[in-house]
This record gives C-alpha cells, structure tokens and sequence, in this order.
C-alpha cells in the first residue's frame, strides 16, 4: 500500500525581497564583472611595463635606490591576497601609481642624485608609517593614509602624472603625526 504525502512547501517570510533583489542585481552582475576584468586588463599592462623598466634599470648602478624603493612598493601594492580586499575604486588608480613608477625610474637612471633629493622628505615618512601601521587604532584611517603615500609618490616623483587629490609632504607629515 502506498501513501501519497502530500508535502507543503514553506516559503521563507523573505523569498520574495530576495527574488526583487535578484531580479533587480542580475543586469548588473555582468557590468561589475567587464568593469572589474578592465581595471585587472590596465593594471597588468603598466604592471609589465613597470616591471620591464624595473630589469632595464636594474642593469646600471645608478638610480639603485629608486629600483629598491620601487620594488617595497610594487610589494606593498601587490598582495598576495590584492582582489579578495582591494575596491574597485582603490584598483583603478593603480596604472596611474605605475606610470608613475616608470617616470620615476628613468629619472633615477638619468640623475640619481635629484631622486634622491627627493625621496629625502618622503623616505622617513613612509618608514614611519609602515613601523606604526600594524598597531594603529583606526585601521581606515591608516588605509587611507597608506593610499595618500602613493598619491605623494605621485605628486613628487611624476607629478605630470597629476593626483585626483592635492597631497603634500606636510599634509601627510601631520596626518601621519595624528594617527592613533
């Protein structure tokens, strides 16, 4: 003898909110997926072409610090884990970081000694930071400062390159000086 069951299907409170929302987000998947897949596209470009003057400078000795300098930074901007905790927003500045790098770089090479005097103001600042960052109170502010230090690489070292902000050393002497 067979039983028929006849079972209710409950319905989650919520199943229709989720289905609105699903409906509502599903034409946007695709454009947040191109728009991410652009800004990976630019970034590994000036990555390649960073990295290629990086060999080609690292051929001579001068412009040494710079290679070394640019290199803690191309670490710093590259983690291992970069898309599981970098925004979009963050990420479509990168290119610009690296052409940035990459007038810096043939600058180096050409005139060390200028490079130099400009990584004077810079160089203790970013030390700096990096030994207080890992104990800082206020983790968004110190990101957010991380991200004014490669502005003002920009500002100092490429400044043809342009920051979408106006960065300077003493602004982000005192921010730095502020951080808890």
């Amino acid at each position: 003898m067979m039983r028929s069951s006849s079972h209710r299907v409950r319905r989650c409170p919520h199943e229709g909110a989720f289905e609105a929302r699903v409906q509502e987000g599903s034409p946007r998947i695709e454009q947040a997926a191109r728009d991410w897949a652009n800004a990976v596209v630019a970034t590994s470009a000036e990555l390649a072409e960073t990295l290629a003057a990086l060999k080609a400078a690292s051929k001579g000795p001068s412009g040494a610090a710079a290679v070394r300098d640019i290199r803690s930074q191309l670490a710093q901007l590259f983690p291992a884990k970069l898309i599981e905790w970098i925004p979009l927003g963050r990420l479509l500045h990168y290119p610009r970081y690296l052409r940035a790098a990459q007038a810096r770089l043939a600058r180096a090479v050409a005139n060390p000694a200028k490079d130099a005097g400009k990584a004077a103001p810079f160089t203790p600042l970013w030390e700096s930071f990096l030994a207080r960052s890992a104990t800082v109170r206020d983790p968004e502010a110190a990101q957010e400062l991380r991200w004014a230090f490669e502005e003002l690489r920009v500002a100092i070292f490429a400044p043809e390159v342009t920051t979408p902000v106006s960065v300077t050393v003493a602004k982000v002497g005192a921010a730095l000086a502020a951080l808890r």
